[in-house]
């Protein structure tokens, strides 16, 4: 053995002094006399706290010895004896809890009693989610931040004590592990004490950390949705709200059955605990500094989003790999358009069609499905000065209302874009103008000509930094097959000299809302006329539930990359290959849409033809 590391503590902060003196400190000295028995042991490593060091006021808190008011040895003394009431002991020594009086008095005797054995004190601050090993959001732990997280996602904590601006040093637990690994065969001096933090550069406040837990957990619904009432001092406000909020609904939720009734109790008890012990670190910025700081790669906000997906995943047992997006499999907003109106993005026209849309895909879809990790990966491929533009694939007219629906609910993902529609759209009466109002912008069938006045239309879109939308196969596919591609809107687009990333984007239906015409068609019918009188006889009968479209998947493909020098007609089926490998052929289980698997099978590279029974 040649190095020890203890890491070993209760992180409990309300436990006994004698209690906490016995387990932080007493263990603590057993382990260091182990290690002064193996004769090659080359250096302990200590995790302690960085919250040893008492509240500096802002003060820049040093990687020093805590300051205890009297000798370690008495301190522990009088912890283990009880000659001392616990609040006078933490009165006298200016620390909030046994926790962080109990590190601090060990620290002090670890460095007395380490004779000639090299020692490496490591101070982390509140350990959260990993950063980057063994991979992104990795926890086990719901002590902590975590806990915070849990309560705020899930609905049930609605008011906290704190000073909202108040900053929480939340560092990656994969950073702590770096840095003792580091000590372990790094340090050379005989004694050392070293912060594991990220600072207050890149720490998040309170109410950043509120607004993104709420943020992720109401897209990411797991219970009640996130509501948060209060943030601030413990006066008479906060009372109200913890009462109506916090011990109110435990009553109630305590009167329903047994089982409901021990877990009320336990939430209530996990709220209490919450406000009363962490009320300390919630009310202060520690401005700890770091002989070895944190990388400027480091992203507070973005760790904030990493640290709930974290907890959505591995904590809750959450899958959010395909997250429903709308259907009657979808868990609600708690109030449609109070959801609407909360969004962050769309006019008035958008934010009303979206609430229609949400009220007809739960009547008449089964579940509206996003394989969100490809969105992620390609928003993570997109350079930085290129123009966004959604080419989806094309089996319904339902597909434009999904592209700006999935844009409108998951911004995150894509923005809202600006969608090429035919011309046959801007004469319908009515419609034309208010699919104008929600971003559309029309073009004419090809000619075989180009057309000057859409090439104008592109380039002051793509000028004003917009993300477009079009369908690449131009018009819709009949057979499920995949059309040839047009490359009209791609050489107008290639005309304003811009590096343009082009996102695939494959819409899967069990079911296309317009199945029944199709096979008509196919069969020998001629085309129907689009007339707006069809639209409302559809939305009527989806609201009287009238059909069933299944499931619908939406998945998106890797980025194909359009530049001044591409060859356009290369991109063209560049994007349709990938639009083929993102797209999903019929459900594995017609009955179980979300089973396994997701219920689905990937299409193979050929084409694939899910028609009408009657066409087949």
């Amino acid at each position: 053995v040649t190095h020890v590391v203890h890491a070993a503590a209760s992180v409990k902060f309300d436990w006994p002094l004698a209690q906490a003196a016995r387990v932080n400190v007493a263990a603590s000295l057993n382990v260091l006399a182990l290690a002064t028995n193996c004769p090659c042991v080359e250096r302990f490593v200590y995790v302690s706290t960085a919250y040893v060091m008492p509240d500096m006021d802002g003060a820049p808190i040093l990687e020093e010895p805590a300051p205890l008011p009297r000798s370690a040895q008495a301190l522990y003394a009088d912890c283990i004896s009880g000659r001392m009431s616990e609040a006078a002991l933490l009165a006298e020594t200016n620390h909030p809890n046994s926790y962080t009086l109990t590190k601090a008095i060990a620290e002090h005797l670890l460095t007395e009693a380490r004779g000639a054995l090299p020692l490496t004190i490591m101070r982390p601050s509140i350990i959260a989610a990993s950063r980057q090993f063994p991979f992104p959001a990795w926890i086990d732990s719901s002590a902590g931040y975590a806990s915070f997280a849990i309560l705020v996602g899930t609905g049930h904590l609605r008011a906290l004590v704190c000073r909202s601006e108040a900053q929480l040093d939340l560092v990656p637990v994969d950073d702590v592990t770096q840095r003792i690994l580091s000590a372990c065969i790094g340090d050379s001096r005989p004694m050392q004490i070293r912060h594991a933090v990220v600072g207050v550069r890149h720490a998040r406040t309170i109410a950043q950390c509120w607004d993104s837990a709420q943020r992720y957990f109401r897209i990411h619904r797991v219970d009640k949705r996130p509501q948060g009432r209060y943030l601030g001092p413990r006066n008479a406000r906060f009372r109200i709200e913890d009462f109506v909020r916090h011990r109110v609904p435990a009553v109630t939720a305590g009167m329903q059955s047994r089982a409901k009734k021990r877990q009320a109790q336990k939430r209530a008890a996990r709220l209490s605990y919450l406000n009363k012990e962490f009320t300390y670190f919630t009310t202060r910025t520690f401005n700890f500094e770091s002989s070895v700081p944190i990388d400027d790669t480091f992203d507070g906000g973005e760790f904030l989003e990493t640290m709930n997906r974290g907890v959505y995943r591995h904590l809750l047992e959450c899958d959010d790999k395909i997250w429903v997006l709308g259907g009657h499999a979808h868990p609600g907003h708690d109030g449609d358009a109070r959801w609407v109106v909360g969004q962050r993005s769309g006019n008035v026209w958008i934010r009303g069609a979206c609430w229609l849309t949400t009220k007809l895909l739960r009547r008449a879809v089964n579940a509206v499905t996003v394989d969100v990790p490809s969105f992620e990966r390609a928003r993570a491929a997109l350079p930085a000065d290129a123009t966004l533009v959604l080419t989806p694939s094309h089996r319904s007219y339902l597909d434009f209302v999904l592209c700006s629906y999935l844009a409108f609910a998951r911004p995150d993902l894509i923005p809202i874009p600006h969608i090429a529609a035919t011309m046959e759209f801007a004469r319908i009466p009515i419609l034309g103008r208010i699919l104008k109002s929600m971003h559309a912008f029309y073009l004419r069938r090809s000619q075989g000509a180009p057309d000057s006045g859409l090439a104008e239309r592109v380039r002051e879109l793509v000028d004003e930094g917009n993300t477009l939308a079009f369908f690449i196969e131009g018009a819709r596919s009949r057979t499920n097959e995949f059309l040839a591609p047009k490359r009209g809107l791609l050489r107008c687009l290639q005309a304003t000299g811009r590096t343009c990333a082009l996102m695939p984007i494959s819409i899967s239906y069990e079911r296309v809302p317009e199945q029944e015409t199709f096979a008509r068609e196919i069969a020998g019918e001629p085309k129907a006329q689009m007339r707006f009188g069809v639209l409302i006889a559809w939305c009527i009968a989806a609201w009287r539930r009238q059909f069933d479209l299944g499931r619908i998947h939406i998945a998106c493909g890797d980025l194909v990359l359009l530049e001044p020098a591409s060859d356009v007609h290369a991109v063209s089926h560049a994007i349709i290959r990938q639009l083929r490998g993102a797209m999903r052929a019929a459900p594995a289980d017609a009955n179980d849409p979300l089973s396994l698997d997701h219920g689905w099978t990937e299409a193979p590279s050929a084409e694939v033809w899910i028609g009408a029974n009657t066409a087949q």
